[in-house]
């Protein structure tokens, strides 16, 4: 993407960011006019302010330790930041070189995912606000056992079956990316090629961290066997893991 030019960049943050939202309210804030539906919604605005703090703490480290001038910290890390939480897997610059900081909330990105309802992978927004709520409400039990805390979630009761889905996908997502980076590390790569490899696979992500599958690489020098697991780890990740799982249950096939 360096070949284009710098308000290209900024075009295509853009639409990268909007691409991360809820297709539906999207759709509604097209057809009333009105981004009301947009920003009344606590999912989207958790991923602004996901994709703001990220953008701003990496172009701020850019700034100050690397020599880059404000403007361009702030178009190279927005742009990569919106590219690899949307999984659009676009890239400036190698953002593993960028430092520490930088490469710790690229990795924590990774796995995140934009919006449910978009077309991006991941976790999803959704299921981490509504881990955290799950949190509070816990917390909250400790303090009176007695007292009785309703989890809510747009300002309506979250129903148990959402809890119970949200915990059984993170779950399967941590243990699948356990499973697969212990297969690929079991094929002689080194930790950082392993996990962050399982984990763009699973998330969708597109580019992952260290010198041979980072952004200026790619998954050429893999062995034949490694692509063959990551192809599987991608389409686990692309139908929400679960979709898979429940194939190998015998009890599927019986009715």
């Amino acid at each position: 993407m360096n070949r284009f030019s710098h308000g290209a960049h900024w075009v295509g943050t853009l639409f990268m960011f909007l691409g991360g939202l809820p297709f539906l309210l999207f759709v509604q804030a097209l057809r009333k006019q009105s981004a009301r539906a947009l920003l009344k919604d606590e999912q989207v605005r958790g991923f602004f302010w996901l994709f703001m703090i990220s953008s701003l703490l990496v172009a701020g480290w850019l700034w100050l330790k690397n020599d880059y001038a404000i403007l361009d910290a702030l178009r190279v890390s927005m742009f990569n930041i919106v590219s690899v939480v949307t999984t659009t897997g676009y890239g400036l610059d190698d953002f593993t070189a960028w430092g520490a900081l930088p490469s710790t909330i690229f990795a924590f990105l990774l796995m995140a995912g934009a919006c449910s309802g978009s077309t991006s992978g991941g976790i999803k927004v959704f299921r981490f606000q509504i881990a955290m709520a799950l949190l509070k409400k816990q917390l909250l039990n400790l303090i009176p056992p007695s007292g009785i805390f309703i989890q809510r979630y747009n300002k309506r009761p979250v129903n148990e079956e959402i809890i119970r889905s949200v915990v059984a996908f993170g779950l399967t997502f941590f243990i699948t990316i356990v499973v697969l980076a212990g297969a690929l590390s079991a094929m002689g790569l080194d930790s950082v090629t392993s996990i962050s490899g399982a984990v763009t696979a699973v998330a969708n992500v597109g580019p992952g961290m260290g010198s041979i599958i980072g952004p200026t690489g790619n998954f050429a020098p893999l062995p034949d066997a490694a692509k063959w697991l990551l192809s599987f780890g991608m389409l686990m990740g692309r139908l929400e893991i679960l979709t898979i799982l429940v194939l190998f249950f015998p009890a599927f096939w019986r009715h």
